[in-house]
């Protein structure tokens, strides 16, 4: 081993997680350095396609609630406030504050009621929570039973598919599974083993 190599010990040693930074910003709480699990999928794209400034789901969900508070108590248009519509979720009938303009919009027997968005919404966030963490827990056991083979190989495979998942929490991104040849800068082939292709 060299002064840059890692010896099998280093290689072994587990990742801390938490107490990994990500590198999203917040544009209206400001919190930095947050990880990509703080903010949607959805949101994320639009950052990286469009460079829109992020917002946490924390923030997402207060904004939420600020308006579901303001639509409450806004009386200014009775006859809207007064309309009713079922909910295509609870089935109950719920007068027009009770919606966001979104679902509003989109018609009688297609409205969803701001609490059952909201339930659906943190349903669908336990759920993801908790199939990361059992992938990870899975992942987690498949490298100490690669520990007990010995087998260098097969207990770096499991360690870099390990990394890989807690780097795609840190940063939202999934890993991508590289080609073993891939192509070199004139788009042709390489090969590992120096034999030509055919």
């Amino acid at each position: 081993w060299n002064q840059y190599s890692r010896s099998p010990r280093q290689i072994s040693m587990a990742v801390v997680t938490d107490k990994w930074a990500g590198s999203f910003d917040c544009d209206v709480c400001r919190r930095k350095r947050l990880m990509a699990d703080e903010f949607s999928k959805k949101a994320l794209e639009r950052h990286r396609r469009d460079g829109k400034p992020l917002k946490c789901k924390a923030c997402v969900q207060s904004a939420e609630e600020s308006e579901r508070a303001a639509a409450a108590a806004r009386r200014t248009d009775q006859s809207a406030m007064n309309e009713t519509r079922k909910c295509s979720i609870c089935q109950a009938q719920k007068e027009f504050c009770h919606y966001n303009r979104n679902q509003w919009n989109k018609g009688e027997g297609k409205s969803k009621c701001r609490l059952c968005v909201e339930k659906a919404l943190a349903d669908e966030s336990s759920k993801q929570a908790q199939s990361k963490e059992q992938k990870l827990k899975d992942t987690r056991a498949k490298v100490d039973i690669a520990k007990t083979s010995n087998d260098k190989a097969t207990i770096l495979a499991a360690e870099s598919e390990l990394a890989a998942l807690e780097a795609e929490l840190v940063t939202g991104l999934k890993p991508v599974r590289m080609n073993r040849g891939g192509r070199d800068r004139t788009g042709r082939f390489r090969n590992s083993g120096g034999r030509g292709r055919k």
